[in-house]
C-alpha cells in the first residue's frame, strides 16, 4: 500500500512537488516548506503578492493547501499578465521535488527528465530563512506605513473559471491581456504622478552617492538605482549599523548577501532619487 502524500505547486514552467509519508510529518513542517517555496517564487518574479487556487478556481491560503492536501495549486501574480500559468497537471520543464521529514528536506532539481542538483536543508534552516524574510518585510512595510500582509502574502482576484485544456483560450487571470476598460480618474492621476516622479529622477555617479554617507543624508545604490534611506536607518531590522555599511556606496553585493529574496525596488520605489551611471 502506497502511503505517500503529494502536493504540487505550479507557476509558468516551474513545478514544485512536496512528497512525504502519510501521518509522519507535522502540518506545521509542511506549511514551512510551502512558505519557503513561495518566498523563492516571490524573489524570482520580484513580487510580494501571489494568488493561489486549485483546478476548480477555489482560492486558498497556505495553511488550507496543507490541511486539505490540495494535490494541484496554480500560482499567479495579480496585474502581471506576462506571467502565464496553465491550469494543467502535466509535468513542467523545471521541477523541484521536496522529500520531507520532520527533521530535514531533500530537494532534487530537474531540467526536463535530467536531474541537475540535490540539496539538503534542515527544517531549522528553512524556518530561520522564512522568519528572516518576514522580519525584513515587516521592518520595511512598517516604515512605509503599510501593514504587512500575512506571511503567505496571497490575494484574491475576481472569480473567473480557469482553463482545463491547453488548446482553449487562456483566462486573462492566467496571463493574457484583459479587455480594455476605462480607467478610474484616480488611476490616471496616479499614472501621471508616477510619470512626473520618473522625470525628476537624476543620473548620478558613485562620486555623487559617496557624498551622502552620513546618518543625516544616507543614500545607497541597489541594482543601479539610488535610494535615500535616511528615514529608514533607525527602523532597519538588522540595525542601523548594518545598513550604514552600504550607505554612500554600491550596496548591491551587501544587499544580495543578506536579503536575496527581497525585491528592493518594490519596497523602496518612493525613496528613489536617481539612477547610477558610469563613474568618470
Amino acid at each position: 500500500m502506497n502511503n505517500k502524500e503529494e502536493i504540487n505547486l505550479y507557476i509558468e514552467e516551474r513545478q514544485d512537488t512536496l512528497i512525504w509519508m502519510q501521518d509522519e510529518v507535522q502540518l506545521e513542517i509542511l506549511e514551512e516548506v510551502v512558505t519557503f517555496i513561495l518566498n523563492d517564487i516571490k524573489q524570482k518574479f520580484q513580487t510580494d503578492i501571489l494568488t493561489l487556487r486549485d483546478e476548480e478556481n477555489q482560492y486558498y491560503e497556505i495553511d488550507q493547501i496543507v490541511e486539505f492536501k490540495r494535490p494541484h495549486t496554480y500560482i499567479t501574480i495579480p496585474q502581471r499578465h506576462d506571467v502565464k500559468t496553465l491550469a494543467m497537471n502535466s509535468l513542467r520543464q523545471n521541477r523541484s521535488i521536496y522529500h520531507i521529514s520532520n527533521e530535514k528536506v531533500l530537494i532534487e532539481k530537474y531540467k526536463g527528465t535530467r536531474k541537475v542538483e540535490s540539496i539538503d536543508y534542515t527544517i531549522a534552516v528553512i524556518k530561520k530563512t522564512n522568519q528572516k524574510y518576514l522580519d525584513t518585510l515587516k521592518g520595511i512595510f512598517d516604515d512605509l506605513i503599510i501593514q504587512p500582509k500575512k506571511r503567505n502574502s496571497v490575494t484574491q482576484e475576481s472569480q473567473q473559471p480557469i482553463q482545463q485544456q491547453q488548446n482553449q483560450p487562456e483566462s486573462p487571470k492566467f496571463g493574457q491581456q484583459p479587455k480594455e476598460t476605462a480607467s478610474p480618474s484616480w488611476i490616471s492621476k496616479r499614472a501621471l504622478n508616477e510619470s512626473i516622479k520618473k522625470c525628476e529622477l537624476k543620473q548620478l555617479t558613485l562620486e555623487d552617492v559617496s557624498k551622502h554617507n552620513t546618518s543625516d543624508s544616507a543614500w545607497i545604490v541597489i541594482n543601479s538605482k539610488v535610494y535615500d534611506v535616511t528615514h529608514y536607518l533607525n527602523k532597519h531590522p538588522g540595525g542601523k549599523e548594518q545598513l550604514m555599511r552600504g550607505v554612500g556606496t554600491d550596496g548591491t553585493p551587501l544587499f544580495m548577501q543578506h536579503h536575496p529574496w527581497v525585491n528592493a525596488h518594490y519596497l523602496l520605489e518612493h525613496s528613489q532619487v536617481g539612477f547610477l551611471i558610469n563613474h568618470k
